[in-house]
């Protein structure tokens, strides 16, 4: 019995020891791992875009030659910003796609088939939704999310490798032909943006980087898309002074968003807590962003 017991406690604390390990290996890593940035993800021509040529692709293959290096990660993404700090390139969370291959090869007895179903079935609408958002980003909204390519399916003509440097510091080699990614212009965090022109009282500008934020907005209405996520804290920035979206994948088309009745409601309930940060933070900048709001 006592031979029992000591076996019982000795797995336990196998057992602890295991997850604190992961634990803290995950914290320290954010839970990166070049096998959660790849997939088994097949050719989709509906996420097909024509591979760069000419001096879009020297562009590109400058920027590509630079060391990235780990930035952070977000429910969809892990992030990483080029040496120069003017470029970020994301790496999907593959993680809840690695069984797709297995849900759509096996079936499954009668009493398990239902939940095999619902399982695959919203692993699908997930990607779908996702890449989607993607796509419509990079075709219709470059200029308002700083998007300068995505690559949702696997290819063979990019030939270009990337060294990644992950929170560690820890060097990875990456072919980006056999990675889907997203490469987009560095911005700084709106309200990060915000705050210094708010402490040298630079209202002016202040109040030039609130319009913007509307424009960007606006924009993407006048184009009939939704952004179901629109919040400024966390999804939106400046470049060089002009506001965009960073977060690109929650977008979706819905074509009563050129209504301007519509996407006026739009911009006051998106704007609502800038209107709170503004309180406290510059309250005589309040006047301007409902004067904006009222001459859409």
């Amino acid at each position: 019995m006592k031979k029992w017991i000591r076996a019982l406690v000795f797995a336990a604390l196998l057992m602890g020891a295991y997850h604190f390990t992961a634990g803290f290996c995950r914290k320290k890593t954010d839970a990166f791992t070049m096998e959660r940035i790849h997939s088994d993800l097949t050719f989709n021509p509906a996420w097909a875009t024509p591979v760069p040529s000419g001096q879009e692709r020297q562009d590109l293959q400058r920027i590509l030659s630079q060391e990235f290096h780990y930035l952070g990660c977000g429910g969809q993404c892990f992030a990483f910003v080029s040496e120069d700090g003017q470029y970020v390139i994301k790496f999907f969370k593959h993680k809840i796609r690695k069984p797709l291959s297995a849900l759509l090869l096996h079936t499954l007895p009668a009493p398990l088939e239902a939940l095999r179903a619902r399982k695959l079935g919203k692993i699908l609408s997930k990607l779908e939704r996702d890449f989607t958002s993607y796509k419509i980003a990079y075709d219709e909204l470059k200029q308002e999310t700083g998007i300068l390519y995505i690559h949702l399916n696997k290819t063979q003509e990019l030939d270009q490798q990337l060294l990644l440097r992950d929170k560690l510091n820890i060097a990875h080699k990456i072919d980006l032909d056999g990675i889907e990614f997203i490469l987009q212009k560095k911005a700084d965090m709106a309200y990060t943006y915000l705050d210094p022109l708010f402490h040298a009282k630079k209202l002016k500008e202040a109040e030039a980087a609130i319009d913007s934020l509307i424009d960007v907005i606006v924009s993407r209405c006048h184009k009939g898309i939704f952004d179901e996520d629109a919040k400024i804290h966390r999804n939106f920035g400046f470049i060089q002074g002009q506001a965009v979206v960073i977060d690109v994948g929650r977008f979706r088309r819905d074509a009563q968003r050129k209504d301007p009745l519509v996407y006026r409601k739009d911009v006051s309930a998106i704007t609502r807590t800038l209107r709170l940060y503004l309180e406290e933070r510059c309250p005589e900048l309040i006047p301007h962003l409902e004067e904006k709001i009222n001459s859409l």
